[in-house]
């Protein structure tokens, strides 16, 4: 662990066998000769000596504040002394008193680590940083750095500009609203670079509360904990979370994250809103016979209006087959099943003609938010819970009969009214 006293902090990394030291708001006065040490039990202590100079510049900014909007792109360029031209550049958050990440080796070259772009121009001596699509998380503190020799058994970081960001407003796109008793399925893409890595979703208010999804199969399976699924669909380079008996306690904003390296994290914010809505029923149970035809009716929400709708029978504890109608007012027939959404009056009928005993089950009345977008989500409003009675069998054995005894009827009017005519 690192162990700080006042600007200095120290480290001792057993594993790489390395001592690192942190010396924070340097002054010309620090200027001076060091000894890092080795206290040994026996024999004679080890020293390293270090001469460490500080010089005062003013041909760049110590410190730079800037303020964006949620989902706005973020540019920023950090002018460097010449003694630092040859040294690798890297942009580094603060996440604690010395945390830090990422580095460009080359001038001129493009570096993307997720969000973030890095540039080097030593001719220019201007190191320049691109944030894209910037959330309330990426506010905080960075640094514009140049690392010497780092790779080598005595090398070091200069930090030359500290970054001060804050990120205001919300993003509507990330906005997810869904209803007490229902259920939600929640998408986040990533780049494609990013399919093997770990991913997670966390929820900010505690910051205890992490659910991670980090096998390396190419086609995962859900993973469950409690009323929460996740699925990182990884050939389609999206990373879904399935909640289900929604509470007002879900309420809350969320992290999709997916952690690039042990260093680096890119993070998708959703601000989950769930509401109590009583205009409505939750659920609907329906009893039919073998052979009959069935008409649901699902109110939905004023939130739902614009949103194509669906049908899904639930086939697993997430899995679903759906069919949709996107339109108002339009009849949508697939097989036995038809859709109708009356958006005007916020009514979503469904119709099943000639219901058999396998069309038993449980369904969804839902309505999906830009689900073919990067972050699309579905609203589960309406469980239908479906039982067929009767026997199938039996049925088709009474129309036989039937028609038997039709058969014989005819036989016998024919032959009275032959004899009549003779």
């Amino acid at each position: 662990m690192w162990v700080t006293s006042g600007r200095f902090s120290l480290f001792d990394d057993t594993k790489s066998a390395e001592f690192s030291v942190m010396i924070r708001k340097l002054t010309v006065e620090d200027t001076g000769s060091y000894q890092c040490g080795v206290d040994k039990s026996w024999g004679n202590d080890i020293y390293t000596p270090v001469e460490l100079k500080v010089k005062e510049d003013l041909s760049y900014e110590k410190s730079i504040s800037k303020t964006v909007q949620v989902g706005e792109d973020l540019n920023i360029s950090c002018k460097y002394p010449e003694s630092l031209r040859s040294y690798n550049k890297f942009l580094c958050r603060r996440q604690s008193s010395v945390g830090c990440h990422k580095s460009v080796k080359a001038s001129r070259k493009y570096v993307n680590v997720g969000k973030f772009s890095l540039y080097d121009d030593r001719t220019e001596q201007i190191f320049t940083v691109s944030i894209r699509n910037v959330t309330k998380t990426d506010s905080g503190e960075y640094w514009c750095g140049a690392g010497a020799a780092w790779t080598s058994d005595h090398g070091y970081k200069v930090y030359f500009t500290q970054i001060n960001l804050t990120v205001t407003g919300s993003s509507g796109s990330r906005e997810v609203n869904a209803y007490t008793g229902g259920e939600v399925n929640i998408k986040s893409r990533y780049e494609d670079e990013y399919k093997d890595k770990p991913k997670s979703i966390c929820r900010i208010r505690t910051q205890q509360w992490c659910f991670t999804q980090t096998t390396k199969n190419l086609y995962t399976e859900w993973t469950h904990g409690g009323r929460f699924s996740v699925y990182d669909n990884r050939s389609a380079g999206f990373f879904n979370v399935f909640i289900r008996e929604l509470i007002m306690e879900d309420t809350g904003t969320y992290l999709f994250t997916v952690a690039v390296s042990d260093e680096i994290k890119t993070y998708t914010v959703v601000n989950l809103i769930i509401t109590e809505d009583l205009s409505y029923e939750k659920s609907i149970s329906k009893t039919v016979q073998v052979g009959g035809d069935l008409n649901i009716s699902c109110k939905y929400p004023e939130s739902l209006r614009s949103y194509n709708k669906f049908l899904c029978r639930r086939q697993s504890s997430v899995g679903c087959h759906k069919i949709s109608v996107k339109e108002s007012k339009k009849d949508v027939n697939v097989g036995k099943f038809s859709l109708y959404d009356d958006r005007t009056e916020q009514i979503f009928t469904v119709s099943i003609r000639n219901v058999t005993k396998t069309d038993s089950g449980e369904y969804w009345c839902g309505a999906g938010a830009a689900w073919t977008s990067d972050h699309g989500y579905k609203v589960y409003f309406t469980q239908i819970n479906l039982t067929v009675t009767g026997e199938f069998v039996e049925t088709w054995r009474h129309t036989a009969l039937t028609i038997v005894t039709l058969q014989r009827l005819c036989v016998k009017h024919r032959v009275s009214a032959h004899h009549n005519q003779h």
